[in-house]
C-alpha cells in the first residue's frame, strides 16, 4: 500500500486546503467552520472537488471533507473549531520569516 499524497493549494497565499464533493452532508457542514477559522486567522481556504481530479478522487474518494493545513492533514469527516482555531494559530518558521498568515 502506498502513501496518500497530500496535494498542496494553488493558492501560495491559503493555509488550508479543503477537499470536498458534491452532494456530502459531512462537508456542507465543515466547510462554514473552516472558513470562519480561517477569516478569524487572516488565511484563506483553497476549495478542490475531488471529482474534478481522478488522482484526488483516487486517493480521497471516502475521506472528504479533509482538511489540510500547511500540508499535512488537520482533520477527516468532521473538523472541531477550537482544534482548527489553535493549528491556525502556529505558524510555521518561514510563514513568519515571510510574514505570511
Amino acid at each position: 500500500m502506498t502513501a496518500t499524497r497530500i496535494p498542496s493549494p494553488t493558492d501560495p497565499d491559503a493555509r488550508v486546503l479543503y477537499l470536498t464533493r458534491e452532494g456530502c452532508h459531512l462537508c456542507e457542514d465543515a466547510l462554514p467552520v473552516v472558513r470562519a477559522e480561517a477569516d478569524r486567522a487572516g488565511t484563506s481556504v483553497e476549495v478542490r472537488d475531488i471529482d474534478t481530479d481522478e488522482a484526488l478522487r483516487a486517493e480521497w474518494d471516502y475521506d472528504v471533507p479533509v482538511i489540510i493545513l500547511d500540508g499535512a492533514v488537520h482533520a477527516k469527516y468532521r473538523v472541531d473549531a477550537q482544534q482548527l482555531r489553535a493549528a491556525l494559530a502556529k505558524r510555521s518558521w518561514w510563514r513568519r520569516l515571510t510574514g505570511r498568515a
